[in-house]
């Protein structure tokens, strides 16, 4: 994608980034909804291992409100994708941008609205160590 937010993070452990993301995340109104562990679901279906390779759905409800209220169709895009993999010495943590989830005919409020929330998220990615 075009306008990925990314981030390299040095830690030991991907449950450190995660649990690092969560807290900054929750701190901008997002919760996470749900995770999917694509390390063990692909060595548990097909015996394959990716390594650390871990996906976070996240949602700030408020915003996705006012975004369906705008833009009904927009709930094929939610939740937003925080995926978190290893890459050699680093976590390397990658957010689908706000501004690609938004429809080309979309209304200006809509895109003012992913244009301010990308930049709160590439803050968050820039303050995180």
């Amino acid at each position: 994608m075009e306008n990925t937010l990314t981030k390299r993070i040095s830690a030991n452990h991907l449950a450190e980034v995660e649990d690092q993301l969560t807290v900054a995340f929750k701190d901008i109104g997002f919760g996470v909804l749900n995770t999917l562990d694509f390390q063990a679901i692909l060595q548990e279906k097909i015996q394959k291992d990716i390594g650390d390779y871990k996906l976070l759905q996240i949602c700030n409800p408020g915003l996705a409100h006012q975004a369906i209220q705008q833009a009904p169709s927009i709930g094929l895009q939610l939740p937003c994708n925080v995926l978190i993999r290893k890459e050699h010495d680093a976590f390397i943590v990658e957010v689908q941008s706000p501004k690609d989830s938004i429809p080309e005919n979309a209304g200006a409020d809509l895109k003012q609205m992913a244009e301010a929330l990308n930049s709160k998220i590439q803050k968050l990615l820039d303050d995180i160590a």
